[in-house]
């Protein structure tokens, strides 16, 4: 019963964070995406990231109602919080969203996916996605390269063209 009253406290702090009909909006279609989590996680990560990329291209321009990154991870935190137990606390529910939620709030960041390695292979399980800002982990208690290879980012990064080259 102590477990039921914590997570229902957890939940009221949640709601309590959230001002007005701007975040109540923000927090349910927090919530909607990551319930969608799981099945945006079926497609190829190149497929997702092309869409995730048209959505940031659609958001709002800076200044033209766009909510301060920290309001926007508020909600997504709180819609995370409020989702249990039918949002699944993982990296992976937990990545995805922040990521598109605050890219689309114009913040410049990656999302990495890690496996591990074990004798010298790449074991795909268990691994990990964090987000990373100007090369460093970002909203991580740790470093996860300290124990998970990065092999895949979002947004996916292209080789530069023949005129982006440097003449040598």
């Amino acid at each position: 019963m102590g477990m039921f009253w914590s997570r229902m406290r957890r939940r009221w702090r949640a709601l309590r964070q959230l001002r007005g009909p701007r975040e109540w909006s923000l927090c349910a279609r927090a919530l909607l995406f990551a319930l969608a989590v799981p099945l945006v996680a079926r497609l190829k990560l190149s497929t997702w990231s092309r869409w995730v990329e048209r959505q940031i291209q659609a958001a709002p321009r800076p200044g033209a109602g766009r909510q301060p990154y920290e309001t926007v991870l508020q909600c997504v935190d709180s819609a995370l919080a409020l989702g249990t137990p039918c949002v699944r606390s993982t990296c992976l529910v937990r990545g995805l969203t922040r990521y598109f939620f605050l890219r689309r709030a114009g913040l410049d960041l990656s999302l990495c996916f890690g496996a591990t390695l074990e004798n010298g292979q790449l074991v795909p399980a268990p691994g990990h996605c964090w987000l990373e800002k100007d090369g460093q982990p970002f909203l991580e208690s740790g470093d996860p390269r300290l124990n998970f290879l990065p092999i895949y980012r979002l947004p996916e990064m292209t080789a530069p063209g023949p005129a982006a080259r440097p003449a040598p």
